[in-house]
């Protein structure tokens, strides 16, 4: 959660003094401009970190509006790893050469072979990496699991994201307030 500074606050009621409902006005103007556009940037700051495919980020992210505040919330489920970079690319038609692993990688520069993990496409169409349990027994009757990386929640509690967005939007939230408070006070003038 994102706090704002009382002293954006404090400047703008001393400026609105008097003025019956200006603060309100003026700030719920301030956080609606603060928060515009932060789902995107959210997005490409998770870009530029995962290897994710940008599709898949901006369908889990929300912005919902509560009185003279925003919230800005993203909920999902893990992603499947396959959404993320890995190799082979696509679903090999024949089982690869013995010590010939999966490799894949989540975070940008970072990333290694999974030992025994393949590429499957199931019948929906759907393809996914998946590894036997028991990592390469020969046992045949051990389940198969699907792997998955970070969901889009995660990804944004990343420290690096996390610290991105809150300064970004604290930033934007001051430029917001003294630009509303301005134009609200000019408009009394005319």
């Amino acid at each position: 959660m994102i706090e704002i500074d009382d002293s954006d606050l404090d400047k703008a009621a001393k400026l609105l003094d008097g003025i019956p409902g200006a603060l309100d006005k003026v700030s719920r103007k301030a956080v609606r401009a603060a928060v515009k556009g932060a789902k995107k940037e959210a997005a490409e700051k998770i870009a530029d970190r995962y290897t994710i495919q940008k599709s898949r980020i901006g369908k889990t992210m929300r912005v919902a509006y509560r009185g003279a505040g925003a919230i800005f919330s993203s909920k999902g489920p893990v992603n499947d790893l396959s959404y993320f970079k890995h190799n082979p690319r696509s679903v090999l038609k024949h089982r690869p050469p013995k010590g010939q692993y999966l490799y894949s990688q989540v975070v940008k520069g970072q990333g290694g072979t999974i030992a025994h993990a393949f590429l499957a496409k199931m019948r929906s169409g759907h393809v996914g990496v998946f590894q036997r349990a028991g990592h390469g027994t020969s046992n045949a009757s051990l389940p198969i699991d699907k792997l998955a990386g970070p969901s889009v929640p995660q990804m944004l509690e990343s420290p690096t994201i996390e610290r991105y967005m809150e300064k970004h939007l604290k930033e934007r939230f001051a430029s917001a307030l003294e630009h509303e408070t301005m134009t609200y006070l000019e408009g009394l003038h005319v």
